[in-house]
């Protein structure tokens, strides 16, 4: 029982996190009017938190790329450049939350979330829009649960590309300053 007081605390994050988190909550919808052919989505930011003492966010846009980003600081980036993978599933991933805006308001604060609950900040040309899931059931729409399938399919192709990564000796961060 202690333990599950713990995780409903809030996580401590870093600077560096925090304005990474900013940034990719703030990323301008003119880079990728390109790939915004019948949606206004361009991108969903999920913040997660994955433990008592971790908190994750989901960056992923229409374009296919997807990052993550952990409260202390570290991240997974620049996986959509060598898996094709990632790329398919955060399109899907994107394209598909366009169908959640229609019952959301518009958000401007963006709070951590803490205990067993998901924040997915919808990204869009008219605002952003945040949906709120529990993690800790299956219980809920049929398109909330295909909207949380849809996010751990992105996580499993970034996890599967992080341990591909791994095992080549990639080093991501210097990968992506190339």
């Amino acid at each position: 029982m202690a333990d599950k007081q713990n995780f409903s605390r809030r996580v401590p994050v870093s600077k560096k996190y925090l304005s990474t988190r900013f940034q990719a909550l703030h990323l301008s919808p003119s880079n990728f009017t390109q790939h915004m052919k019948t949606s206004t989505v361009y991108g969903v930011v999920v913040d997660m938190p994955m433990a008592p003492t971790v908190l994750t966010t989901l960056a992923c846009y229409i374009n296919g790329a997807a990052n993550l980003y952990f409260s202390n600081g570290r991240d997974y980036s620049g996986a959509a450049q060598r898996y094709p993978g990632v790329v398919q599933a955060a399109r899907v991933f994107v394209t598909n939350a366009a169908n959640y805006i229609e019952n959301l308001k518009p958000v401007t604060n963006f709070e951590l979330p803490a205990g067993s609950v998901h924040y997915a900040y919808i990204l869009t040309t008219g605002g952003i829009y945040r949906l709120e899931l529990d993690s800790s059931t299956s219980v809920g729409t049929p398109e909330e649960r295909i909207f949380k399938n849809l996010y751990h399919r992105l996580m499993n192709e970034l996890r599967g590309a992080q341990l591909k990564d791994q095992a080549a000796g990639i080093d991501p961060s210097a990968a992506v300053q190339k």
